[in-house]
């Protein structure tokens, strides 16, 4: 029952959090493009942890991929499905399509074209108001082209951050891409669930309607730490970058103190309900 209140109660505040954080914007007007990299370690990680069944495309080179590019109005999210007379066409992405599959593929092991397509319904036909970004091809390419030139695989590891069992800081992580590019990025984790560590996710990085690169100062989010460094990350928690899936095992031990906690805490409301109805 206590498990059944909390996935109760957490609808309305998800829904409240995403009222008051994530406004989307309404016009097809925006400032700056947000270029998103991820982790797929970790993308593939969260994915399996929200239902058993799913499943992950985790590639042999293990590097990092495209999530997409991003239009963005600065303090907003969006504008979001600008243009619906701009169909997506699978075949206009044959000629690149071997790379998209390597650089930009489906980590949730989707079909072979559904991410390009969403991210192309949603982003691309916004980013179409520029000439260099007006077609899939032209849209699609610049994605390769920018995860060639500033991949992050190799901007952490000038910088002496590998994927592997160490942890980093989220300031280091920012100070490596800083320290690489010249331009502030944000720096993306999440949190596992049953072990409470807290992982590398997404490094984003900024450009404006030149297609130069710029400080991400505006982008929308959960900015806990706005006064230090562009990040959804708690400063004071050491970050996981992963060189592989845990097994089942590492899970399963890595698990046992965060769900003793939780057991404690079940039963402090238990003693504490019990005196109440005294």
């Amino acid at each position: 029952m206590f498990w059944v209140f909390l996935k109760l109660i957490s609808v309305p505040l998800c829904v409240i959090v995403l009222d008051l954080n994530q406004s989307v914007h309404a016009s097809t007007d925006w400032d700056i493009l947000i270029f998103t990299q991820h982790w797929p370690i970790t993308v593939c990680m969260q994915w399996k942890e929200a239902q058993e069944h799913h499943s992950c495309k985790i590639l042999p080179e293990n590097t990092w991929t495209i999530h997409g590019i991003w239009p963005t109005k600065v303090g907003t999210i969006g504008p979001l499905f600008c243009n619906h007379s701009l169909h997506f066409d699978p075949q206009k992405l044959e000629p690149i399509e071997n790379n998209l599959l390597t650089y930009w593929p489906d980590i949730y092991n989707g079909s072979t074209t559904g991410l390009w397509k969403h991210e192309w319904n949603k982003h691309g036909t916004c980013a179409a108001i520029l000439e260099p970004l007006d077609t899939e091809i032209k849209y699609f390419s610049k994605g390769l082209e920018w995860i060639h030139m500033y991949t992050m695989e190799n901007i952490l590891a000038r910088a002496g951050i590998n994927p592997d069992n160490m942890g980093y800081t989220p300031q280091q992580i920012w100070n490596a891409v800083k320290g690489s590019l010249g331009t502030n990025p944000d720096v993306q984790c999440v949190k596992d669930k049953k072990t409470g560590r807290w992982y590398l996710f997404e490094i984003r990085i900024c450009f404006d309607k030149s297609l130069k690169l710029i400080d991400c100062d505006g982008v929308k989010g959960l900015k806990n730490n706005s006064n230090k460094i562009i990040s959804n990350c708690p400063l004071t928690q050491t970050l996981l970058y992963p060189g592989h899936m845990p097994s089942d095992e590492e899970t399963h031990e890595d698990s046992k103190p965060y769900r003793l906690s939780w057991l404690f805490q079940f039963l402090q409301i238990i003693q504490l309900v019990q005196w109440i109805t005294l």
